[in-house]
Formats: structure tokens, C-alpha cells, sequence
């Protein structure tokens, strides 16, 4: 027999009362939210001597960041379309937008990069806190949710190297789930569940209030879309929240009719509350159409789908140790393409398995406890945070199996999952918000897991100084990937370019030599080389590696230094 409604209130009254007891006050909680702030800034602040890294160097020199009147190029051309022959391969207007506010900022001090870094993060931070206390109204589990995200030390690549999109994406996308929640809020249904609200000037203000804040999501979505093309999950995870629980508290009184109606009800349902973010989309579709010169992706390998696919359960595997066991760096890796089915492949794809099936016996498990122990609006927070937990965490990984439209042998990066982790933190918040006992020793537990990642953040954060250490460290973890080697060899080329500009051209020439051993085609090792050749009065070796550099590179500059080099040498010019 079940349980009449107001024995269910009844029920539901001791947990919350015992909730109300591990909530500390707004006050309090906003003191402790300081000092976490605090403290990782403190833990980062190693970063904020750091140079700039990998493509820093490319954005930092791109004119359209350093001089104004550039912004309308921002959203009609693709990312790389300053440099020649770059790749047409992503669109990214709001992501370049703050770069030029970044460098309107701090101009070209990495210390002022840095710091906006950090405080990019905090910020991502702050927002999924602040989702996490909307969603269940316990600022213990948002502290939870914000502070072990900030301290993760996956996210370490993600701050460190100040050109990262991602956090700059996640912000948005926190921010567009937000806005959509305030919406639900203040949408007209839930200003007639009380008597002072049925008059209709009273309804039709709450109605007006409502589609503002929807309209400010969908921007938000669209600006998120623009930062970052894994944005493009965002429509998805805003209808599998609207698929599966209520919006507001009208449909939480009658949660069991929304439950028992028919699903192509809830899916017609789902997809009119997702179509102003389908808009959006749609929108950023045909902007990125052009600025691609009429193309929607672009392949950067050409792998066959089959070893595409058989090689998922790797690739998932890889970013399953990366949110769940960071003891070291994972910002690089070898590649794990499978081209056949082996052992491997079937251990692998059996582990992510059993993670799934985990993954939604824990889900299940919250939802009914959820739906026994609370009160129909608090259940209906749980399920919904639920479902944003699950999709953050799943959803943004779908774009990164792709492999055909990521990097050719090197496709695994730790920096994919800064979104991820933020759904894997709903999560645990959520599992704090319902287990009511021992709850002393689980926030203990806690505390230590924040501790111990603060030692591995700070460990690991050292490993982007510069270009040099971040390869170093690459190649050791990664010793079989060609493009991490590839750029290891050009990191050694930039110190010895250094010597060469101090004076020290004796101690830059074999390391030189070692680049073009490992590396004959680099043309940048040529160039230095021919120039430090010439310095120490060899010219006839400088001559020939400036000339070597020039038939590699097919760039004038490079052309014309070889021809004054020649003229020096009181040489005919070459033809």
C-alpha cells in the first residue's frame, strides 16, 4: 500500500531537518568561499612566473589581438586565418574576443596572462558552486562541487597555458544553465501555484520576466558555441533535462502526471523549451559555414571509421583515469589506435562497461532515495541535477572521439575533460546531499581528497614553465608520440636560439646539428644554424645551411636573408 501524501511529508521532514543542520549560514558560506578562492590562487600563483607556451606564441603575434578594429574578423574568419595555409579548421569568435580583451589587459606580460588565467578558472568555479546550490540549495555540497573542480589537477594544462578554450566554453555553458534555470523559475505556471499571483497583470509581468531570462540563455548559448565547438552538446543536455524532469514547480505538484504522460508528449515537450537553443545553434552553424569558406568540419586525418571505432574503449579509458586518477600528467599520450580487434580492445571496452553500468546504478540508486526520503520539489532538484551530472559528464566527451577531426597522432589531452569535470562534481555533491550519515568522516574524506589534490596540482602545474619543460615532460610520458618528439626537437631550436642572440653561438651549433639529425626538413634549425655558422666565421657552412633553410621554408623573408648572407660573402646573387 503506499504511503498517503502527508505521510510522505512526514518523511521527508527528518532529513530535512537533519539537512538544515550541515547548512552554514550565507554568511559563513561566503567567508569560506573567500578563503578557497584564496588558496587557489595561492596554489597557482607558481604559474604566474611562467612564459608563454605552444600557441601562445601564435596568438600573442596574430595583429588582430594587438591592434584595434580587428573585431567584425573575429566572427568571419576562422581562428588560424592570419597565418598562411593555416588550418580552416575551427571557429572561435568569442574565445578571440577575449584574448583581445586579455592582451588589452595585460598587452604582452605572461605575469598579467597568468593571472587572468587563474581567475578565469576561480570563476568557472564559482559558477558550477552556484549551480550546484540551485539545483539542491545546500551550499555544503556547492562548496563541495566548486572547490574539489578548482583544485583538480587535471585542470592544470587548462590554467596553466593561458590560451586553453575551455574554460573560457564552460563558463558559458555553467552560465547558460543558469539563466535557463532562473527561466524555469519565473516562468507564468509557477506564478499560479500561490493565490497572490492569479491576477493576470501579475502573470503576464512573471511571463515577460521569464522569456528575458530565456532569451539571455540562448545568447549565453551562443556565445558558448562560439568559444568552443564542444558547445555544440549544450542544445542536448538542456532537452534530456527537460525530457526527464519537470521545469518548475507546477510540474513538481503533478510530477506522477508528467511521469505517466505519453513520451511523444514529453520528447514534443523537450524539444519546444530546447528550440531557442537549437536557434542559436543553428545560427553559429551558418557563421561558422562561412568563415570556413563553405565547409561545416574539416578532417585533419583520414582514418577508417572501423579503427575509429575500435578505438573508443581506449580513448574512453584514457579520459576515465584522467577525472579519476591524476597522479600524473596526462596532458599528452601515445596514440591508441586499434586497427583490428584484440585482447586489448575487448578488456578496454569491457572496463568502460562496468564504469557505465556503475555510473547508472549510482544514478538509479540517488533517484529513488531521492524520491522516498525528500519532498516532491527537493526530489525533483536531486533528479535534475542528476541528469546535468550524467550529460556534463558524458556529453562533452562525444566530440573528442572524433578522431579524423583532431590532430594526427596526437588526439589525447588531458584539457578535454575541464568541462567533463565539472558534471563528475555535481555528482559527488550530489551523493554528499544524500548520505546523511557519517556525514563527519565523509567530509573528512573529502578534505584529504583536497588536500592531496592541491600537492598534485602544485606538482604538476610546474610542468608548463615553458616550451622546453612542457616537451620534456611530454616525451617521457608520451615517448612514441611523433608530434610531442617532433616538438621537443623545436623547443631545443628556440634555447639555442637564445645562445645564438647571447653571444653563445660555439654551445648552440650541436644542438642545431642534433635537431636537423632528428629532423631534416626543419627549416628553423637550418636558418639558425646557417646564422651561427656565419657568426663564428664559417661562412661557407652558413651559406649552405641559410641556403638549405630557404629551399625548405619557401618563405621570402628566409630567401632574402640567404641572398644578403651571399653579399656578404661578396657572392653573385642567386637565382
Amino acid at each position: 500500500m503506499k504511503a498517503r501524501p502527508s505521510i510522505q511529508r512526514q518523511k521527508s521532514s527528518t532529513p530535512v531537518a537533519a539537512a538544515q543542520k550541515d547548512l552554514r549560514s550565507p554568511l559563513a558560506a561566503f567567508i569560506i568561499a573567500i578563503i578557497l578562492a584564496a588558496a587557489v590562487f595561492a596554489i597557482y600563483s607558481p604559474a604566474l612566473n611562467f612564459q608563454f607556451i605552444l600557441d601562445d606564441h601564435h596568438f600573442l603575434n596574430d595583429p588582430r589581438l594587438q591592434s584595434s578594429g580587428h573585431v567584425s574578423e573575429y566572427f568571419t574568419k576562422y581562428v588560424w586565418a592570419q597565418n598562411a595555409g593555416g588550418p580552416a579548421s575551427f571557429y572561435r569568435p568569442f574565445f578571440v574576443l577575449w584574448l583581445r580583451l586579455s592582451f588589452i589587459l595585460s598587452d604582452l606580460s605572461s605575469r598579467g596572462w597568468h593571472l587572468l588565467s587563474v581567475t578565469k578558472h576561480v570563476l568557472v568555479a564559482f559558477l558550477l558552486g552556484l549551480l550546484v546550490w540551485k539545483l539542491l540549495r545546500d551550499r555544503v555540497a556547492a562548496l563541495i562541487a566548486g572547490t574539489l573542480f578548482a583544485l583538480h589537477p587535471a585542470q592544470t594544462e587548462s590554467v596553466a597555458w593561458v590560451t586553453v578554450p575551455d574554460p573560457v566554453m564552460s563558463a558559458a555553458v555553467l552560465g547558460t544553465l543558469l539563466l535557463y534555470l532562473n527561466y524555469a523559475e519565473h516562468s507564468p505556471d509557477t506564478a499560479r501555484d500561490s493565490p497572490k499571483f492569479r491576477k493576470r497583470n501579475v502573470v503576464n509581468s512573471r511571463a515577460s520576466t521569464s522569456n528575458w531570462w530565456l532569451m539571455l540563455s540562448a545568447i549565453t548559448c551562443l556565445a558558448a558555441l562560439m568559444a568552443k565547438e564542444t558547445a555544440i552538446v549544450l542544445p542536448a543536455i538542456i532537452f534530456v533535462m527537460v525530457l526527464f524532469v519537470p521545469l518548475n514547480k507546477s510540474e513538481a505538484a503533478n510530477a506522477r502526471n508528467y511521469r505517466n504522460s505519453e513520451l511523444k508528449d514529453r520528447v514534443l515537450s523537450a524539444l519546444s523549451e530546447t528550440m531557442p537553443f537549437l536557434i542559436a545553434t543553428a545560427i553559429y552553424l551558418i557563421c561558422r559555414w562561412r568563415a570556413l569558406n563553405g565547409t561545416i568540419t574539416a578532417s585533419t586525418q583520414h582514418l577508417y571509421w572501423h579503427t575509429v571505432m575500435l578505438s573508443w574503449p581506449a580513448t574512453l579509458w584514457f579520459y576515465g583515469k584522467v577525472m579519476l586518477w591524476p597522479v600524473r600528467s596526462r596532458a599528452f599520450a601515445d596514440s591508441n589506435l586499434a586497427d583490428h580487434f584484440s585482447g586489448n580492445v575487448f578488456f578496454t571496452g569491457l572496463g568502460v562497461f562496468v564504469a557505465f553500468v556503475i555510473l547508472v546504478w549510482a544514478c538509479v540508486w540517488a533517484w529513488r532515495k531521492a524520491q522516498r526520503d525528500l519532498s516532491p520539489r527537493e526530489a525533483n532538484g536531486v533528479k535534475r541535477a542528476l541528469v546535468l551530472g550524467v550529460s556534463i559528464l558524458v556529453l562533452p566527451i562525444l566530440p573528442a572521439l572524433n578522431l579524423n577531426a583532431l590532430n594526427s597522432g596526437d588526439f589525447l589531452h588531458g584539457r578535454y575533460t575541464y568541462l567533463p569535470l565539472a558534471g563528475l562534481m555535481i555528482l559527488l555533491a550530489i551523493a554528499w546531499h544524500l548520505v546523511r550519515k557519517n556525514r563527519t568522516l565523509l567530509l573528512a574524506s573529502l578534505g584529504l581528497i583536497a588536500v592531496a589534490f592541491s600537492v598534485l596540482t602544485i606538482k604538476q602545474e610546474g610542468e608548463w614553465k615553458d616550451d622546453l619543460t612542457v616537451f620534456t615532460v611530454a616525451h617521457q610520458n608520451a615517448p612514441h608520440n611523433g608530434p610531442v618528439a617532433q616538438s621537443l626537437s623545436r623547443a631545443h631550436v628556440q634555447v639555442a636560439l637564445g645562445l645564438d642572440e647571447t653571444g653563445q653561438c660555439g654551445e648552440a651549433v650541436p644542438i642545431f646539428q642534433q635537431a636537423i639529425q632528428q629532423y631534416p626538413h626543419d627549416w628553423f634549425a637550418w636558418a639558425g644554424l646557417g646564422e651561427c655558422y656565419f657568426k663564428l666565421n664559417d661562412l661557407a657552412k652558413g651559406e649552405q645551411a641559410m641556403h638549405r633553410a630557404a629551399e625548405l621554408s619557401g618563405e621570402p623573408r628566409v630567401k632574402e636573408e640567404w641572398q644578403e648572407m651571399r653579399e656578404k660573402m661578396g657572392l653573385s646573387p642567386a637565382p
